[in-house]
Parts: C-alpha cells; structure tokens; sequence
C-alpha cells in the first residue's frame, strides 16, 4: 500500500471542538475574548516569602564557594532573600499536538524574558528589564520590560520584608498559576499548610507551570 491509503469514510458525527473552557467547548472567538479578558485583569493573588520558607523548599541562596572545603557559602546571617508569589486568577492551558502542556501567561512571561522554574537544577538568574514595585498603598506590580504591569498583588504590610529587598536591591518572583498561594476548595488556613503548599509548588514546576527571576526592587513610596 506505500503511501496509497484508502481513504477514511466520512463520520456521521459532528466535529470535535478544538477549544474549551472548563470543560466546555467552546468558539475560537470565545477562547479570544477569554484571553482578551485575562490580559485586562492584571490584579492576582500573591505572597510575600523568603527563599528559606518551608513552602518553597528552596533553601539559602548560594553567594559563593570556599575554595578549601568546596562548600557553598550561603547568606545566612544576612537579611534572607526576599520572594514574591504571583497566582492569576485563571489559568488558561493550551495543548499543541504532540507537547505538553502550557499555561498562556506563564508562556508570556518566559517570553519576555522570565525563566522557566521546572524541578531539580532550575536557573534562576537576574532578569533584564522586569522590575518589582512597591505602590503607596503597599501594593505589589510585577512590570515586565516595556513597563507594562503584567501582575499585580494586594498583600499585608511586611516592613521586614521591604527592609530585605531594599538591602539586597532585588527579590525572587515566581509566576504561575499554582505556587501554593491560594487554599483550595475544601481547605481551610489551618489545614493548607506548608507541607502541603510545597507539594502544590513542586508539582507545578514539575509541569512546566512556573516562570521565575530575580527581579529588580523599587520603592514608590
């Protein structure tokens, strides 16, 4: 037969929807308008972290090697690294043929210069052009390059946590649409705990779902 195959008859039933929304099928013109919706809201949910938090998981953050022992030398003592979470509202998943897949926003700022945060080795490195601002209500805008605000978080007032990101100048920001931010349905404050936001966070980074950096600080107050 080679190539020659005999065509496929045609179905009876009707076309599967390419697009959905929570499960429903739906338009390309409403998928648009959805993606449309989600570009307009840029207020998240957030948390304002150290690198140290046990809901991270991540540790000290390493300022060098001593050459005699080749241990890493760590920023203990210091104001500890100061990190900030951003959870939109929504996800939006897309899925291309033969890949895993994606959430949009997280894929937008990965392409405009965030780095992805998957599991095991994860770079992590300073991010030209985005910057993190601290409004005069103590609000929290997470700016992409061309200035635009692309998330922005209403959290507590956390003098030490300002105090550590004036020292250091910077502070990590993770994006993504599960960092273990929010309590889930059927959860409460008391039994979402730490153990429990680490696991979400971990599993997301093992999905590709994470965007991250090191961002440059600015007070505006």
């Amino acid at each position: 037969m080679g190539r020659f195959k005999p065509k496929k008859q045609r179905s009876n039933q009707p076309p599967r929807q390419r697009f959905h929304i929570d499960d429903r099928a739906v338009s390309q013109a409403e998928i648009l308008a959805a993606g449309e919706q989600l570009s307009n809201n840029v207020d998240d949910h957030g948390r304002l972290l150290y690198m140290n938090s046990s809901s991270l998981g991540l540790g000290q953050v390493a300022t060098g090697i001593d050459l005699d022992t080749g241990t890493l030398q760590t920023t203990d003592g210091e104001d500890p690294m100061p990190v900030a979470l951003f959870e939109p509202e929504r996800a939006m998943m897309s899925r291309l043929p033969g890949r895993a897949p994606a959430e949009i926003q997280v894929e937008g700022a990965i392409a405009l210069g965030m780095r992805r945060f998957p599991r095991g080795v994860a770079d992590l490195r300073t991010i030209p052009g985005w910057a993190l601002h601290r409004l005069a209500d103590d609000r929290i805008e997470l700016r992409s390059p061309d200035g635009g605000v692309y998330s922005r978080i209403t959290v507590p007032a956390s003098p030490d946590w300002y105090s550590a990101a004036l020292h250091h100048g910077y502070a990590v920001c993770f994006y993504g649409p599960q960092l273990g931010v929010r309590t889930p349905p059927g959860s409460s404050p008391v039994t979402y705990t730490d153990a429990k936001r680490l696991e979400e966070f971990r599993t997301a980074r093992g999905r590709g779902l994470v965007a991250g950096g090191i961002i440059a600080y600015r007070n505006n107050r």
